[in-house]
């Protein structure tokens, strides 16, 4: 979440357009070929190390598909460089580097997964702060002794996977990953399950980034790099509430079959962090303009109000969220990339809507509208189909 914004301070409104652009297509292939792979393996490791005391199956699947990953990028990123370098207004050689990026990511990624696999939370949580921090403390260190360009901000991202990578790899259970074991059974269900998030992924995809899409057709680069500067601390604060469904994953996974277990996180667990998160996003409504403010001077004055209408959608965001390891759990992915497409669909059409009309405030009009949809049809999905979860003990035992 930082990482950008401290890029920003240090950049023009429309060279943070540029590096925006870009980074939504490193985060497109990210979100295609790393991030769908994500939860079909935490789910299928977390099973099977209950079962067997081991990952190796699960892990040998994750492995492969990282591989292919790394692969499909370097060729496809080969394959449309020119559409790329057009879409972004960079060079070739800015695309070298975003490659690089790339594969700093997938290092994060692949170690994060990891130690979700094996139940590590807090060293899954440690992994995501020492990136984060160490591309933060980069940046800084790059614009002191040198200039930070669109190349030295790519490569940022290398070093800080690397950097992750080293400190934290030590101390893993390999007893657990080997020996390396492919199963065609075990890795048709994770495809199975994968090859469906990959549909709801690429909707979550155009959901946080489809907006430029549109931007990018009626709006100059300087525009949207005020956007997405506002964009930048809504998608962070998503991903911070992203966090607690992570979180929550392993344990609901293995008490899927236990309707007690699950009433107790929907009914007391659930609560305990919808409501003060809910206050704090209030005051953020408040705060956050005053910041940008002290940090940027004038710079995106712009962004002002389109933060503060993204901060509506975020209390629904974070609604949502907190359905979502549940329906991950009972594997009801179906339905819920369904949902994930039918929401980017009616975020995408309000964008060609608005954006004319109010220019990037329609845009975040747009994104908070398509929130205030997600929250309608969980909360009906929850009450019709699995209205089981949603009665709590006391109504069960007295017939209710």
């Amino acid at each position: 979440m930082i990482m950008p914004l401290v890029v920003a301070k240090f950049f023009s409104a429309e060279l943070f357009g540029s590096y925006s652009l870009a980074k939504m297509i490193v985060f497109f292939f990210t979100t295609l070929l790393i991030a769908s792979a994500q939860t079909p393996f935490v789910v299928f490791a977390n099973q099977e190390r209950a079962e067997t005391g081991k990952i190796n199956k699960s892990f040998s699947v994750q492995c492969l598909v990282l591989f292919t990953s790394v692969l499909l990028f370097i060729v496809l990123s080969l394959l449309f460089s020119k559409q790329i370098l057009a879409f972004a207004k960079i060079s070739y050689a800015d695309l070298f580097f975003l490659i690089l990026a790339f594969f700093g990511l997938v290092t994060k990624s692949f170690l994060c997964n990891l130690f979700l696999a094996l139940g590590l939370r807090l060293r899954n949580a440690l992994a995501e702060l020492v990136f984060g921090g160490s591309a933060c403390l980069l940046v800084f260190l790059i614009y002191f002794v040198g200039r930070l360009t669109l190349k030295s901000v790519f490569l940022i991202y290398l070093v800080s996977g690397l950097v992750t990578l080293l400190l934290l790899i030590r101390g893993i259970g390999w007893g657990q990953l080997c020996p390396f074991v492919f199963s065609v059974q075990h890795a048709k269900k994770m495809l199975d399950f994968t090859k469906w998030l990959v549909l709801g992924s690429i909707a979550v995809y155009f959901i946080n980034w489809g907006d430029n899409l549109v931007l990018r057709l009626y709006r100059p680069m300087n525009d949207i790099g005020m956007y997405n500067l506002a964009y930048q601390v809504f998608k962070g604060l998503i991903t911070l509430t992203g966090v607690l469904a992570t979180y929550f994953l392993p344990f609901i996974s293995e008490h899927a079959g236990n309707p007690k277990k699950l009433r107790d996180y929907l009914h007391r667990k659930r609560l305990r962090i919808l409501i003060p998160g809910a206050v704090a996003i209030a005051s953020l409504f408040f705060l956050l303009p005053v910041a940008l403010r002290v940090i940027y001077g004038n710079t995106y004055e712009d962004s002002i109000v389109v933060i503060q209408i993204l901060l509506l959608g975020l209390v629904l965001a974070l609604y949502n969220t907190l359905y979502k390891p549940v329906l991950h759990a009972l594997k009801k992915y179906r339905f819920l990339q369904a949902l994930n497409i039918n929401q980017v669909l009616l975020n995408l059409a309000l964008d060609f809507l608005l954006v004319p009309r109010m220019g990037i405030a329609g845009a975040a009009v747009a994104t908070s509208l398509s929130y205030l949809f997600r929250s309608a049809v969980l909360e009906l999905y929850f009450r019709t189909k699995l209205k089981y979860l949603i009665k709590d003990d006391k109504c069960n035992n007295t017939g209710i």
